[in-house]
């Protein structure tokens, strides 16, 4: 057994669901569990059964889960230490971020960072902001940028900045016309469609009239520029139309309005334990936060 054996079976004992650890592993099915059948084979006992409602991990599973979760924990606590020796900090950082901050927001992030620690590397996974938390929560990640931090701590997480939802439409429009008009979706991360129908539910007393659904933010995008139908858009993505796009923000019932934020999460106890992770949060919080996060606010 190599140490990817050994990151197959903490993954799967925290997913306890073959197709989202293959996804994470970016391995296929078949080969996982080809790869667990070996497994089990080498350490001559059975570590997950099968059912119809999934898997789950027998006594012998849950021992050697255990096990497989403290091992890649220290190894890679030796690993962090190893690299850190010498005057200038070297590893591995690992981020998750979902699509829009990896785009707008992660490549000028980084530019910068590595100006300052140039023998730094990266490992990026663009993912939902919802897995960007599990995999912060389980360590498969360092970092991770997300909008909904509700679940962390308020000494693991690291507010970035605000930003509002717009309604956006290429033709003129009022707020109570909308029932009428088409409305193009897609699928909205959890926290965030909440917030959407809530804001619909205080305002109207009618569903809304999806006209077309897409697969994510950057076709709805494209369709709402081309004059298709309205939809919901952050600030930052509104200056990139070709031509006029008509924007109103959204009001709650209380006044307040529609905003969205984008938090830093992470685990303090490793921020404080491994150099990587120690410089990237004090680059966040004391020089690129206050600085560029501020400055542009487009996050």
């Amino acid at each position: 057994m190599d140490d990817r054996d050994w990151k197959i079976i903490s993954t799967l004992y925290k997913y306890k669901n073959i197709t989202k650890t293959a996804n994470t592993l970016f391995i296929s099915q078949p080969a996982l569990t080809s790869r667990i059948k070996q497994i089990e084979s080498s350490l001559g006992v059975q570590l997950i059964q099968r059912s119809n409602k999934g898997i789950s991990f027998t006594p012998y599973g849950e021992f050697a889960a255990q096990f497989a979760i403290q091992y890649l924990k220290d190894f890679y606590i030796f690993k962090q230490n190893l690299q850190s020796f010498g005057n200038e900090v070297t590893g591995t950082l690992k981020i998750a971020v979902s699509s829009i901050i990896g785009r707008y927001y992660l490549p000028t992030l980084l530019e910068n960072f590595q100006q300052l620690y140039p023998k730094i590397r990266y490992e990026i996974t663009i993912t939902p902001s919802s897995e960007v938390n599990k995999l912060v929560k389980s360590h498969l990640s360092d970092f991770g940028f997300t909008k909904n931090a509700s679940a962390f701590e308020k000494n693991n997480k690291l507010l970035l900045t605000t930003y509002n939802a717009l309604i956006a439409s290429k033709n003129p429009f009022n707020i109570e016309d909308l029932p009428k008009m088409n409305l193009i979706t897609y699928p909205y991360e959890e926290s965030y469609r909440a917030s959407i129908w809530k804001w619909w539910k205080e305002t109207f007393d009618c569903p809304p009239n999806i006209g077309t659904k897409v697969s994510n933010l950057d076709i709805s995008k494209e369709m709402i520029f081309a004059g298709l139908g309205y939809g919901i858009l952050p600030e930052i993505l509104v200056p990139e139309c070709s031509g006029p796009l008509f924007t109103k923000a959204m009001y709650f019932k209380d006044g307040s309005i529609f905003k969205r934020h984008t938090w830093l999460i992470f685990d303090i106890k490793d921020v404080e334990t491994f150099p990587v992770q120690k410089v990237f949060y004090q680059f966040m919080k004391d020089a690129y936060f206050p600085g560029f996060l501020r400055q542009r606010n487009k996050i």
